[in-house]
C-alpha cells in the first residue's frame, strides 16, 4: 500500500504545474508563468521512476490547458475537438519528459534540456503541418506580448520561441539536481542562458532598430450580432435586420474615413453577397464617395461552390480580386470550398496589402507566401466565439513578427487589433466589452520577406533531427546496457 507521504512530492508537482499551465494557457496567458510551468515536473522527474513522470505529466498538462474550457461557451463538437487536442498534447508532452529523465540520468546532464525542447518543438510542427488547427495549439502563442523574445520568430518562426521557453526550465531542473556538483551544474545552465542572451539581445536591436516606411492609418468596426441574426441573415427572412446593418456599417465607414482612415476593414461573414440583399452595391459606392479602400467578408455562391470570402473596393468604389478563405473550420464551414490564391492590393503610395480570414492566421500559409511577395500589411476579417478572443487573436499578432508586415483584424464576436511588424499593438478593443463601437490606429508598414519566410521551416526540421539523434542515442545506450552484464560473465 502507497503511504500518502509518499505522493506528496507528485501531488506537488501536479498541482504546480496545472496552475501554471492553466493561467499561461487559454485566455489567461500571464506569459511568464509558461516559463515555470515545467519546472516542478522536471525537477520530480528527475527523482522519480519512469512510470510516475508519465502519470504526473500527462495530468498537469491535460489538467492545466483544458480547466479554462470549463466555463467556456464553445459549441459542443468544438469543444470535443479542443479537449482532443489537448489530450494529445498531455501524451506528447509525457513522453517528453520521460525521454528528458533518461537523457539526464543516463547520459549527459546537460544535454537532457536540449533532448526536452526537440521533442516537444518537433511535436508541436509536426502537428502543425497535418492538424485542422494548424499551429493554434503551440506555447510561442503565449510569449505574444513578451515582444523581445518574440522577434526571433522573424527568423525561426514560432519554433524558435517554443524551443527557448522548453530549455529555460528543463536547464534550471538539471542544474538543481546537481546542486552539489558545481561543475555539473555549470554545464546545465550555460546553454540556456546563452540561448537566453542571443534572444534577447537580437530583440532589443529588432525593436529600436529605426524602421523604414511609411504609415497608414486603419479603420476598423464590428456591429453587433448575434449567431441567431447571422442566421435569419443568411435565410433572407428579416429585411429590415439587412437595412439596419448595411447603414449601420456605411455610418461607421463615413465615421472613420472622416478621422483620416485611408482603409476600413470589416468582420468575416457579415451577410450573404448576393441573393436576397444587394451589399455589394451600396459598400462599393461608400468606398467611393469616403475615397477609402474597403474589406469586408461575406459569403458568396459560384454556380455549385460556396466561399467565405473577403470583397476589396478600391477608392474609386471599383471591385478588385476577391479573397477566399483557405483554411476552413469544420463541421462549421464544411459547406464551402476553400480558396488556394493569394490576393495582394497595390497602392500609389502606401505598398502593398494583404487579405486572409480568421482561421487563414492559424497557418504559417498563406502569411509566409504574402511576406516572400513583400506584402506590408495584412487585413484579416475574422470571426472568434467570445471565449477564445485573445488566444485566436494573439496568433495574428505573431504571424506579423514571423512575416514582417503590420496587421489589421476584424474579430466580430473576438478583439479588434492593430499591430505592426514587431508585435507592438497599437490599438485593440473586444467586441464583447464594446459593442457597435469601432477602431481606429495609424500603423507603421513593414517591408515583409523576412528571413523566415524565405528560409522556412529550417528551425522546425533541426529539432526533429535532433530528436532522432537522441532516440539514437539513447536506444544505444540501453542496447549497451543490456549487454553489459553478459559481457562481463563471459
Amino acid at each position: 500500500m502507497i503511504r500518502p507521504v509518499a505522493l506528496m512530492p507528485s501531488i506537488l508537482a501536479v498541482f504546480l504545474g496545472a496552475l501554471a499551465y492553466h493561467y499561461s494557457l487559454g485566455e489567461h496567458s500571464y506569459w511568464p508563468l509558461i516559463w515555470l510551468a515545467p519546472l516542478p515536473l522536471c525537477v520530480y522527474a528527475l527523482e522519480a521512476s519512469a512510470r510516475g513522470t508519465l502519470a504526473a505529466a500527462f495530468g498537469a498538462f491535460f489538467l492545466g490547458s483544458s480547466a479554462w474550457l470549463a466555463g467556456s461557451s464553445f459549441p459542443p463538437d468544438l469543444l470535443k475537438i479542443l479537449l482532443w487536442g489537448n489530450f494529445l498534447s498531455a501524451v506528447a508532452f509525457s513522453l517528453s519528459l520521460a525521454l528528458f529523465r533518461y537523457t539526464a540520468r543516463h547520459l549527459a546532464g546537460w544535454a537532457a534540456g536540449f533532448v526536452f525542447a526537440f521533442a516537444w518543438t518537433s511535436y508541436e510542427f509536426v502537428g502543425s503541418l497535418f492538424s485542422r488547427g494548424g499551429t493554434i495549439a503551440s506555447l510561442a502563442y503565449t510569449q505574444t506580448t513578451n515582444l523581445p523574445i518574440i522577434q526571433v520568430a522573424s527568423i525561426t518562426g514560432i519554433w524558435g520561441v517554443t524551443f527557448l521557453l522548453c530549455l529555460i526550465p528543463t536547464g534550471i531542473a538539471v542544474a538543481w539536481s546537481n546542486r552539489r556538483n558545481p561543475r555539473a551544474c555549470r554545464q546545465a545552465l550555460w546553454p540556456p542562458l546563452v540561448f537566453l542572451s542571443a534572444f534577447l539581445l537580437f530583440g532589443a536591436c529588432r525593436l529600436y532598430a529605426p524602421e523604414p516606411g511609411s504609415s497608414v492609418k486603419v479603420g476598423i468596426a464590428a456591429e453587433p450580432m448575434t449567431l441567431k441574426q447571422m442566421v435569419t441573415l443568411r435565410s433572407g427572412r428579416d429585411s429590415r435586420l439587412a437595412i439596419d446593418l448595411l447603414a449601420a456599417y456605411i455610418r461607421n465607414i463615413g465615421s472613420l474615413a472622416q478621422a483620416g482612415a485611408r482603409v476600413v476593414l470589416l468582420p468575416e461573414k457579415i451577410s450573404p453577397a448576393e441573393g436576397h440583399y444587394d451589399f455589394l452595391h451600396p459598400l462599393g459606392l461608400v468606398a467611393h464617395l469616403e475615397k477609402v479602400h474597403l474589406v469586408v467578408g461575406m459569403t458568396r455562391q459560384v454556380g455549385p461552390d460556396q466561399f467565405n470570402s473577403a470583397f476589396v473596393f478600391s477608392p474609386e468604389g471599383k471591385m478588385l480580386p476577391t479573397y477566399d478563405k483557405q483554411h476552413l473550420l469544420p463541421p462549421y464551414e464544411s459547406q464551402y470550398t476553400p480558396g488556394s490564391n493569394p490576393v495582394i492590393v497595390a497602392t500609389p503610395s502606401q505598398g502593398f496589402w494583404g487579405v486572409a480570414i480568421c482561421k487563414d492566421m492559424d497557418f504559417v500559409e498563406p502569411s509566409m507566401e504574402y511576406s516572400r511577395q513583400g506584402v506590408q500589411l495584412l487585413l484579416v476579417p475574422a470571426l472568434d466565439f467570445h471565449d477564445d478572443a485573445w488566444s485566436h487573436g494573439r496568433v495574428a499578432i505573431m504571424r506579423g513578427v514571423e512575416g514582417n508586415f503590420a496587421v489589421a483584424r476584424a474579430g466580430q464576436w473576438g478583439l479588434l487589433t492593430l499591430s505592426d511588424s514587431r508585435g507592438r499593438i497599437i490599438a485593440m478593443k473586444s467586441t464583447d466589452a464594446n459593442p457597435g463601437e469601432s477602431l481606429l490606429g495609424e500603423v507603421r508598414l513593414g517591408e515583409g520577406k523576412s528571413v523566415y519566410s524565405r528560409l522556412g521551416n529550417w528551425a522546425g526540421w533541426i529539432c526533429i533531427l535532433g530528436l532522432a539523434l537522441s532516440g539514437f542515442m539513447a536506444l544505444r545506450h540501453k542496447f549497451q546496457h543490456a549487454r553489459a552484464p553478459r559481457s562481463r560473465n563471459e
